[in-house]
């Protein structure tokens, strides 16, 4: 019999990150689909995922496994604005020790705390890849998550790995639409005699290649951009964003239609009917956008906006309820109107 999900305690600081992943994401995306194999939530479950878009990778895998724990890099628990936001297990990387100094013995393993965490039941997000950039294939996959799932197969933990493939439409465009695309649970290679570093190099290729199976994997930059329109036009016509990706990459090799459809901008329309949530959100919009324009990169550029407006938000939510205090239904009726003209602006 496969193992149910444990009953979980009550955890006001859990409820908060899964509230708050779930706020962000509705806000900010038009939509988050799951979409592949189906939905399996598992006791001693690790996800193995595909990193594209920054720290905000981690607030959609919620959506789909509120359970699971996340490594994340120590920069952010370095203020309280995003330790408001983020929590997980501190991973202290190489630009982490030379921009702030920090230590990896100050924050303890992370392989013995994500060991314990399976070991008791928990659920496990792991991003192999370590850091997020917007190309064409994953960056190298480290092996550290392979360690981890040899360490408890040795010890007869009934671990499950799913693979985790995220889509975004438009990275760095607000309301975007997103899907996850979940794999099949991996086939994990048994030990069968081999000294424990082959054994896990062996897990660390069946994990590399089941990542690979559910992430963008283009062979170059300009195959990745035709992909990306041809699954765009697709989506246009009511498909899968994710598997008409992976359809138009496998077709990559023997050649790609040369006809794929420009972008579209979004229509006047659906500007016209988001004014009146523009409005109300205005100040935190605003705010946003100005600090996504602080970003390094295209992969960061959601990040910055969404760590700005939210900052934006605890200022401007309770002037809202002022408001709402001492004019009740004209601003009733104006959150009514934001509320039916949001759904319209989707990328």
């Amino acid at each position: 019999m496969e193992p149910m999900v444990p009953p979980r305690r009550f955890s006001l600081s859990a409820c908060w990150f899964n509230l708050l992943a779930w706020l962000l994401c509705k806000v900010y995306f038009s939509s988050v689909r799951i979409v592949g194999a189906p939905l399996r939530r598992r006791t001693h479950q690790l996800i193995v995922c595909s990193h594209r878009n920054g720290a905000i990778d981690g607030c959609c895998v919620k959506l789909a496994f509120p359970r699971a724990l996340f490594p994340l890099s120590v920069q952010l628990l370095r203020n309280a604005l995003l330790r408001l936001m983020f929590t997980g297990i501190p991973v202290v990387r190489p630009k982490d020790r030379e921009r702030y100094g920090e230590s990896v013995a100050g924050h303890g393993s992370v392989i013995r705390a994500a060991c314990a965490h399976l070991r008791a039941g928990g659920a496990l997000a792991m991003f192999p890849e370590g850091s997020s950039e917007w190309g064409p294939r994953p960056l190298p996959y480290h092996s550290g998550t392979a360690r981890i799932v040899r360490i408890l197969l040795d010890e007869g933990v009934p671990l499950e790995v799913t693979p985790l493939g995220l889509f975004y439409h438009a990275p760095d465009r607000f309301r975007s639409g997103v899907e996850i695309l979940l794999g099949e649970p991996v086939a994990l290679p048994a030990r069968q005699g081999a000294d424990p570093r082959e054994w896990e190099r062996q897990i660390h290729a069946a994990l590399s290649q089941a990542l690979d199976t559910v992430s963008v994997n283009c062979p170059d930059v300009a195959s990745f951009e035709r992909v990306e329109r041809l699954a765009r036009a697709d989506a246009r016509r009511g498909q899968s964003y994710a598997l008409a990706f992976k359809h138009w990459e496998r077709q990559a090799a023997q050649g790609l239609p040369s006809d794929a459809p420009a972008p579209r901008g979004t229509p006047l329309w659906r500007w016209l009917c988001g004014l009146p949530g523009m409005a109300l959100l205005a100040p935190v919009l605003l705010i946003g956008f100005l600090a996504g324009r602080k970003a390094d990169a295209r992969n960061t550029v959601t990040f910055f906006r969404i760590v700005g407006g939210f900052a934006a938000a605890l200022l401007w939510l309770p002037a809202l309820a002022v408001l709402f205090g001492f004019f009740p239904l004209p601003m009733l009726c104006w959150s009514a109107l934001a509320a039916a003209g949001w759904p319209a602006f989707k990328r």
